[in-house]
């Protein structure tokens, strides 16, 4: 077996494939339909009304 610099553009590549797998195995987790309505109720937080709520400002 060669040294670690001979196999260094294999490594390289395999990296760039690491990170692209991981890259779509998180767009996965984020984007499932399942998930959908909790991202939405946590996008409306900025939104709620604070002013009707007992010691709202």
């Amino acid at each position: 077996m060669g040294s670690l610099i001979d196999l260094l553009p294999l490594l390289r590549s395999l990296w760039v494939v690491w990170f692209f797998v991981l890259f779509l195995g998180m767009l996965w987790f984020v984007l499932r339909p399942s998930k959908k309505t909790y991202y939405q109720a946590q996008g409306d937080i900025p939104f709620r009304d604070t002013d009707s709520a007992p010691g709202g400002r």
